[in-house]
């Protein structure tokens, strides 16, 4: 089949890399124009556009329409004669004139096992909520968002170190060979969607820099949950308040990984935590920095002054001077 690929960041490159390679034919690319100018341009370019200019899907035409789904948009798609739209972290929902610019239609690849995590941010959200077994979804394209019939799912169950900028890659090469089955079966004519359950659907929408700021009376799980879904932006941060100088300004830190481990019984049994607020430091020594959470006791394992590099705990501490009663709001 002729296949028409609308995509802009990362998570998009490896399946248009397996569509490449298959027996299908990637006739052309669309992404969205890139209006960073100056010096700013080279650092924000969208990676499907790298993976243009670096020729990896050779004989694929290239486009950046202002607008898919303007007039032009849906000349463009039609005028290209394709089997199938696959669109994938795109950044527009497509009109139904777009969709109906190809034989048949289109296919979506989604960073969530839907229809949980509906959205901008599937992966981040997921993470952020707990989910031990994250996974992707291809979908049959519907004008509403991500609500299309589910032709196939894969999914694994990451590491708790492991950040969304980790799972994220593993999912988009998870996703990859997915894609080029479920073209597949939509050639033979031995696809079988499953339409999605509305009552198990769950938003994912874009992040907020100011989700990033810690809730400290928040669980140990929540927090190092939140730290990991929200890499590589926008990080999670709190405000330090010196309990020696409460009336000086506070200074922003970025904070995390963290950990709950290491001699932590003994740490508790020797800290009267329970007394002291959430969001407190309970115990510093030269290598460790403890804070009280809404559950417990929580290890800092590194910190990053704002517009300063990240430093490993001791090497913080030993520039910082961090006391205890000091707090992090």
């Amino acid at each position: 089949m002729k296949i028409v690929a609308m995509a802009n960041g990362g998570f998009a490159v490896p399946a248009l890399r397996a569509i490449h390679a298959s027996k299908h034919e990637l006739v052309a690319v669309i992404a969205m124009p890139n209006h960073i100018k100056g010096k700013r341009a080279k650092a924000n370019e969208p990676p499907v556009r790298i993976a243009v200019k670096n020729n990896e899907f050779p004989g694929a035409k290239f486009f950046e329409p202002e607008n898919i789904n303007e007039p032009e948009g849906v000349e463009l798609v039609r005028s290209l004669d394709a089997d199938v739209i696959f669109i994938c972290d795109y950044g527009r929902i497509l009109s139904k004139e777009v969709l109906l610019a190809t034989r048949l239609g289109g296919v979506n690849l989604h960073g969530s096992l839907l229809p949980k995590y509906r959205g901008a941010a599937p992966i981040n959200r997921a993470i952020q909520a707990g989910e031990r077994t994250l996974g992707v979804s291809v979908i049959f394209i519907e004008p509403t968002v991500d609500s299309g019939p589910v032709i196939a799912v894969d999914s694994y169950v990451p590491t708790i170190e492991e950040t969304a900028v980790e799972i994220e890659e593993k999912l988009a090469n998870l996703g990859a060979p997915l894609i080029v089955k479920a073209l597949d079966q939509i050639e033979s004519g031995e696809v079988s969607p499953i339409p999605q359950d509305p009552g198990a659907v769950s938003k994912a929408p874009k992040i907020r820099k100011e989700e990033g700021k810690i809730q400290w009376n928040a669980t140990r799980a929540e927090i190092i949950d939140a730290y990991r879904a929200f890499q590589p932006w926008p990080r999670v941060y709190a405000d330090w308040i010196k309990v020696n100088a409460p009336d000086a300004p506070p200074t922003r830190l970025i904070l995390g990984p963290f950990t709950t481990d290491d001699n932590l019984n003994e740490l508790a049994d020797a800290i009267d935590w329970e007394s002291r607020a959430c969001g407190e430091v309970v115990c510093v020594t030269k290598r460790s920095l403890w804070v009280r959470v809404g559950d417990g006791l929580l290890k800092v394992c590194a910190a990053q002054p704002a517009g300063k590099k990240q430093l490993e705990i001791g090497d913080f501490l030993r520039g910082y001077q961090v006391c205890l009663g000091d707090r992090f709001a």
